[in-house]
């Protein structure tokens, strides 16, 4: 009841400020051409120090505590209580109204389990869950420094807004978002409960995303985090810090977890498990392009395609598309069409970033409904995570299907090879 109770407080003070932030966006969102020149971020020295000592303080710190509430602007909200110790240590005990789970990082291991049933997940299917939803656990290696909390969050199924600042930055974790901070600069003071903040806004990508940091003039660590992504529509979401501990002792016993009698092990399904497979024939499509015609998949067919579904928000996305182009370049007249999918972009926003990186191969560029069940439903991409390629034959035929991008990708190469491109090594 307390949490319960906790959790409305905080929708109630978070959902004015969202709605009259979703108001502004409303007003300015048709027109990226009219707001994004004022979102530009000149980066201010002052502001970016402070950036870097609240990320310092956290890298730092032998551990550090804190209650998170994150919030949208439908009323929602998700609680966290939050543990973190070095080298590798962490708890989270993750709740909505309805539900809890919990996450346990012994050093070595992640262990995930949940109190009652296991929540349906997306790449779920009836008979498995079926089958799995009762005392089960996750048990996987998590090397310090390269397993994220925030990802991990998502494997709880519930839980309606995730994390925006990374837990698994005081375990030396990089944010990919970092290397794409573009600009930072002060907006003033403010007050979050009893803290004197300094507030600054980080602008990534060019405004694509921004994020706004209530900093404690105490001790450096963030009270507040507001988060705009400017998609085709505008996410919004906040995550609220109280009860925050910096280097307080934690017992070595809170980062431990026995398996209860009778439990076993699950091994989840992820979502490359349920892709198209190699042989299935690819959905056909008829949707809007770039440059405002149509495009239709099969009216391609006689040729290989590497259909690959992006977002400019996305850093993988963004490593892609330069060595995708040089693809194009070389082997459009040799049987290979590289084919751009983007549903969730704001039209002229994406269409500005391919001016601006000379992306000519084709792109559909359509944010109806239609196009989005095509993400979803045809090529069961049901978390909607990008990158995700697909590899088509000229017959029209999936050849191999991967999330991600790496330049050079062996596994890309024995797919176009498999499909009859002929490669230059």
């Amino acid at each position: 009841m307390q949490i319960k109770n906790k959790i409305n407080m905080r929708i109630t003070i978070a959902f004015a400020g969202l709605v009259l932030e979703c108001w502004a966006l409303y007003v300015v969102g048709a027109s990226p051409e009219h707001w994004r020149p004022s979102m530009i971020v000149k980066d201010e020295p002052a502001a970016r120090a402070l950036y870097e000592t609240m990320s310092k303080t956290i890298r730092e710190a032998e551990s550090l505590s804190y209650n998170s509430i994150c919030s949208g602007p439908d009323g929602r909200a998700s609680s966290y209580q939050i543990w973190l110790k070095k080298p590798n240590y962490f708890y989270v005990d993750a709740a909505n109204l309805m539900k809890s789970s919990t996450l346990v990082g012994d050093g070595d291991y992640l262990w995930i389990y949940w109190q009652g049933s296991r929540p349906f997940l997306t790449f779920d299917d009836a008979e498995s869950h079926a089958k799995t939803q009762l005392d089960v656990y996750i048990k996987k290696a998590t090397p310090a420094g390269r397993n994220s909390i925030g990802h991990e969050i998502a494997m709880l199924g519930f839980t309606w807004y995730n994390t925006i600042f990374e837990p698994s930055t005081l375990h030396g974790y990089i944010d990919s978002l970092d290397s794409y901070i573009d600009g930072i600069r002060s907006r003033g003071p403010d007050d979050v409960g009893d803290q004197e903040c300094d507030v600054i806004e980080v602008s990534y990508m060019d405004a694509q995303l921004t994020r706004y940091f209530w900093v404690s003039k105490q001790d450096h660590l963030p009270r507040q985090v507001k988060e705009i992504d400017r998609l085709s529509s505008n996410i919004v979401r906040v995550e609220e810090w109280s009860d925050v501990k910096l280097n307080s002792e934690i017992p070595q016993q809170k980062f431990t977890w026995s398996v209860p009698e009778g439990w076993r092990q699950w091994s989840a399904t992820g979502p490359a498990d349920v892709l198209l497979k190699s042989g299935q024939e690819a959905p056909d499509f008829d949707l809007l392009s770039a440059d405002g015609g149509r495009i239709k998949l099969s009216g391609y067919r006689g040729k290989i395609v590497w259909l690959f579904m992006w977002r400019t928000g996305s850093p993988s996305c963004r490593e892609a598309m330069p060595n995708l182009q040089k693809l194009h370049d070389k082997y459009e007249g040799r049987g290979l069409a590289i084919l751009g999918f983007n549903y969730a972009d704001n039209k002229r926003i994406a269409q500005s970033y391919m001016r601006e990186n000379s992306v000519t191969f084709p792109n559909v560029l359509d944010s109806a409904s239609e196009a989005k069940k095509v993400m979803l439903r045809s090529y069961k991409n049901k978390t909607q995570s990008v990158p995700l390629n697909y590899i088509i034959d000229s017959q029209g035929n999936i050849v191999d299907a991967w999330f991600g991008y790496e330049e050079g990708s062996k596994r890309a190469s024995a797919a176009l090879k498999k499909a009859g491109l002929q490669i230059e090594e």
